[in-house]
């Protein structure tokens, strides 16, 4: 159990849950019921909220000066074409609908192996990619315009060996392509391994979104057992088709970062394995070592040890031996993390705090960000969230904490100035699971039908995004 400490506490979560599924028995469906009224209010609300937002920001910032790299067609949005779907893409839609349509009812069932809905998964992402065609959807996300892109699939195919880069990060950092010099060895490492297995681009997107969902389906699924005691039918199915997760789980690293962190967080709370510890020991090094944006994991596995154990015992454990970990990195092959992150920082940050160089993007960026985090989550999951608050507090305080130490941890980067010219939906796929939680609480009350309902309308969203708008990556 995920309060499991004692027969009481593990006695209090069970009462917990108890009550929580009492109100569904007696009478919780209908303030739980989603129509089709709620669903398209919902998407309403969203969409006028992101237009306020976008004439609030061109209002008071001049769009070069809100936009100077010339990134997007449409704030919030930081990087976007919009486009009109040609003919051949329509047809593609219809065969993803088809697909989906015939698999749904299997892979809203319960207790569903996890190999079918990691398989279901990554052929979801691949048809939302072909929306844009074989060049543009699957090619694309791993080598942009071809062998002179600025990607991590460049870098890789030109070092000579993974070892040599980790030996010599810290002196060739400046002269790295532009994602490569911001970020640890990591994703230039993997998408070295991907190019020796695989080679063609397109088929290192595809393996890059199945690589994200082998690893993180089964900490996710782990850890709605530690949230609600069992896995919510189709919860698993549903987190597969959520805008964000279609539109850039074939994209970059990112997918992979985002697995990387769940699988963190999962092994550190579940302290009814004991050697749990290891692993998420492991999973942090891991992470750390694929982008400085790991730090975002410190608060939360600090606050939540304190939050909800009390203790600083398994924190102190965790991050002492990722540090360790690092060190012998440095000791052993001569790369000092330290040293690249403050190198990176730097070239992130060559006018300085963002706050303070340029005031107006700051702010609008940072607004940006949230708003283009919840659209890629969705108008109909974030209504599930709404609603899934409270249910969620009655279920499980560990998972209630959870739900909101992600996004405080995310706050404080945005506050600190991450992420300058936006790109939230993608960098951020790590909050996904997080917000997803009371979203879960909301969807475990729900009837087959109204589960149904939800998940064509996240599907037609999904496919809206794509046929209309472009994401570079």
């Amino acid at each position: 159990m995920l309060n499991g400490a004692d027969g009481a506490v593990a006695g209090g979560l069970d009462t917990r849950r108890a009550v929580v599924d009492m109100r569904l028995l007696s009478g919780g469906w209908r303030r739980l019921a989603l129509s089709f009224r709620s669903l398209l209010i919902a998407f309403v609300a969203m969409l006028a909220a992101v237009a306020g937002l976008h004439f609030a920001a061109l209002a008071h910032c001049a769009k070069p000066e809100l936009d100077p790299y010339h990134l997007s067609d449409f704030y919030p949005l930081s990087v976007f074409r919009l486009r009109w779907p040609k003919p051949y893409q329509l047809g593609i839609a219809v065969l993803y609908v088809g697909c989906f349509a015939w698999s749904w009812p299997r892979l809203s069932r319960g207790k569903l192996k996890l190999g079918w809905i990691i398989a279901a998964g990554v052929g979801f992402a691949v048809l939302s990619n072909l929306l844009h065609g074989l060049r543009y959807g699957l090619d694309y996300p791993t080598a942009t315009s071809g062998d002179s892109g600025i990607e991590y699939y460049h870098d890789a195919i030109v070092i000579p060996g993974p070892l040599w880069l980790v030996e010599h990060y810290n002196a060739i950092q400046f002269e790295l392509l532009e994602h490569a010099r911001t970020h640890p060895p990591g994703p230039v490492l993997l998408y070295w391994l991907l190019f020796k297995l695989a080679h063609y681009p397109a088929a290192i997107s595809v393996a890059v979104t199945a690589l994200s969902l082998a690893l993180g389906l089964p900490y996710l699924r782990r850890l709605l057992v530690l949230s609600f005691g069992e896995e919510p039918p189709g919860a698993l199915a549903l987190f597969t088709i959520l805008p964000g997760i279609l539109v850039y789980g074939l994209a970059t690293v990112d997918a992979p970062i985002a697995a990387l962190f769940l699988a963190a967080l999962v092994s550190f709370i579940d302290d009814s394995r004991r050697l749990s510890w290891l692993w998420a020991a492991l999973f942090v090094f891991l992470s750390l070592f694929f982008t400085f944006g790991a730090l975002f994991l410190l608060p939360v596995l600090l606050g939540f040890e304190v939050l909800r154990r009390r203790r600083l015992t398994r924190s102190l454990q965790v991050v002492g031996l990722a540090a360790l970990l690092l060190v012998l990195v440095k000791l052993g092959l001569g790369f000092d993390w330290w040293r690249a992150f403050w190198k990176a920082a730097s070239m992130e940050n060559q006018k300085g705090f963002l706050l303070l160089a340029e005031p107006k993007r700051y702010l609008w960026y940072r607004l940006g960000a949230v708003a283009e985090i919840a659209l890629f989550f969705s108008p109909f999951a974030a209504l599930l969230w709404w609603r899934g608050r409270s249910l969620l507090k009655l279920a499980s305080a560990d998972a209630f904490a959870l739900c909101w130490l992600g996004p405080l941890s995310l706050g404080c980067m945005l506050l600190a100035g991450a992420l300058k010219i936006g790109e939230a939906a993608r960098v951020c796929l790590f909050i996904v699971p997080y917000l997803c939680l009371p979203a879960f609480a909301t969807w475990r009350g729900l009837t087959d039908a109204a589960r149904a309902r939800v998940a064509q309308a996240l599907l037609g969203f999904g496919i809206f995004l794509q046929l209309f708008g472009f994401y570079q990556w």
